[in-house]
């Protein structure tokens, strides 16, 4: 009798194993939702599935920010550039061309994915980018 006890609780034992590794095999929530990071809401598809870190770091388990070019792989400068363009008095208010480093400013010294960022042209002047992200 004993033996057919254990024989049904390890039985079941396996099933719940199965159930429960179906359950993460085909667990579709990003590491934004389990709460391990967070990141833009736009670029939640990033965070899905075997992307996650290594899309932009290169590495699941980075040590240091992504280079301007895992931005830049979605993002293009030209394009931003055209994006931000101001006239008149504002004409080299632009921050993805400016007067001081053209296009070369480090995606990173303005934008943050994991926390927010200050433009770093603000910190000698006073402009005002309305759609800074």
């Amino acid at each position: 009798m004993m033996k057919k006890i254990y024989l049904l609780i390890a039985i079941a034992g396996l099933m719940f194993a199965s159930v429960s590794h179906f359950s993460f095999a085909t667990d579709t929530t990003t590491v934004i939702d389990q709460g391990k990071v967070t990141g833009r809401i736009y670029h939640s598809s990033i965070y899905k599935g075997s992307k996650e870190c290594k899309s932009c770091h290169g590495v699941n388990e980075p040590s240091q920010r992504p280079a301007d070019n895992a931005c830049q792989k979605c993002h293009n400068i030209d394009k931003l550039a055209a994006k931000t363009i101001n006239s008149g008095h504002n004409e080299y208010e632009n921050p993805h061309n400016n007067m001081h480093y053209g296009k070369r400013v480090p995606c990173q010294d303005c934008h943050g994915e994991h926390q927010t960022k200050e433009v770093m042209c603000n910190n000698c002047h006073e402009f005002n980018f309305k759609n800074h992200k």
